[in-house]
């Protein structure tokens, strides 16, 4: 019987197999040679995708000093990709694996018999989520009639991480700068205003632009967020007054007229974390809900009090389809763009995670989607 798969095969070479063709490799001088020359990670794989040779570069990238340990895994497992556990037989087994650079490049390689080259957005398990964008090329190659792969993979993040954080530094900037535009045009139009709501909104204006200019000096830190170097700015925050304030700044967005965001059940009090931080997390969690929302339609903001957590959630009508579901959080990935050029997801999950000890998460289910980060309770009585 089949193994179970929503993707690639899930088929294993068993320990004997293995064992035969690792020896056949390392028994064949030029492979052993030629892939510690890579200057590239470098993998050799089997017809199944398991690993039965890798170069030094791997071994170090990933810290691991006995090559053996990784003999029988893929790709994915060896290095703790997130979804390499989701399938029921591993790496590329799961819904996620559909879309994976990675696996795709090694399937068109081996059903081509071709060299064939991809890029791979992965995310692996460690330091919170760290993601890798990686170069990925797969050779085929005959030894003493048996099918192998040669797969290297190059460490393109550097490449794309100062153009990704300047443009999530835009991408949140604009957002601020659209609810206040939204705000000003309210206030240019204010014969309809109470003097009680001229006041509120000039407030609003004063207070946007503080956190605008907050988030610009911001920046610099940011910079270095991917390298694990930021360091959070903690100080007690009142939670209602910040997610008023995130309500306020995009129920006047001018990129989501005509619908209404309203907080649900949030309870008043302190805790400390990063509140500039915090509020972008959220703010692209609300913008992206009255995005998705129809004209007339109502964004949920509720705060729901854990043991030793809080949970913010973001709720929106309407269900995401699954491929859309499958890219989540990948970088550079949007839900409104089929090009990719969107990335506030992939902030939500940086920022949130690495950087405010959070947890983000989306699910969907019941005509809604819900987009929700948990951060340690911290209160604050003082």
């Amino acid at each position: 019987m089949a193994e179970q798969t929503f993707f690639a095969s899930a088929e294993r070479a068993d320990a004997n197999q293995l064992a035969k063709q690792q020896m056949m490799v390392i028994q064949t001088n030029f492979i052993s040679e030629i892939i510690d020359t890579f200057s590239d990670m470098m993998l050799i794989l089997n017809e199944y995708r398991q690993i039965v040779a890798v170069n030094k570069k791997m071994l170090k990238a990933f810290g691991i000093e006995n090559p053996l340990a990784l003999t029988g895994l893929r790709p994915g497992e060896a290095v703790s990709c997130i979804h390499s556990c989701e399938g029921t037989n591993g790496c590329g087994t799961s819904e996620s694996c559909s879309v994976c650079g990675a696996v795709l490049t090694i399937l068109a390689s081996q059903g081509s018999g071709k060299q064939v080259e991809g890029e791979c957005r992965l995310t692996i398990s460690r330091d919170g989520g760290t993601a890798l964008d990686l170069d990925v090329q797969a050779s085929p190659v005959n030894v003493g009639g048996i099918p192998f792969t040669f797969f290297a993979l190059k460490d393109i993040a550097s490449d794309k991480r100062k153009r990704i954080l300047e443009r999530t530094f835009f991408h949140d900037i604009l957002n601020t700068i659209g609810g206040i535009r939204g705000i000003a045009d309210i206030l240019a139009d204010s014969d309809h205003l109470s003097s009680e709501e001229e006041i509120e909104y000039k407030g609003l204006i004063v207070n946007l632009s503080e956190n605008l200019a907050e988030e610009i000096s911001q920046q610099r830190r940011l910079m270095t967020a991917e390298k694990g170097e930021y360091v959070p700015y903690l100080k007690k925050t009142d939670i209602k007054e910040l997610l008023e304030e995130v309500c306020k700044l995009y129920g006047n967005h001018v990129q989501t007229p005509d619908r209404k965001v309203v907080l649900v059940n949030v309870p008043e009090f302190n805790f400390t974390t990063d509140g500039a931080l915090l509020r972008r997390v959220v703010g692209n969690m609300v913008l992206n809900a009255m995005e998705a929302t129809f004209v007339g339609g109502t964004v949920k903001v509720s705060v729901i009090p854990l043991n030793d957590e809080i949970e913010i959630r973001v709720i929106n009508p309407g269900e995401m389809p699954k491929e859309v579901q499958s890219k989540m959080f990948q970088r550079s990935f949007s839900t409104k763009s089929l090009t990719d050029r969107g990335i506030g997801t992939y902030s939500m999950k940086l920022f949130g995670e690495r950087y405010l000890g959070g947890k983000v998460s989306f699910r969907c289910g019941n005509g809604e989607t819900t987009f929700s980060i948990k951060l340690p309770l911290i209160s604050d009585k003082s």
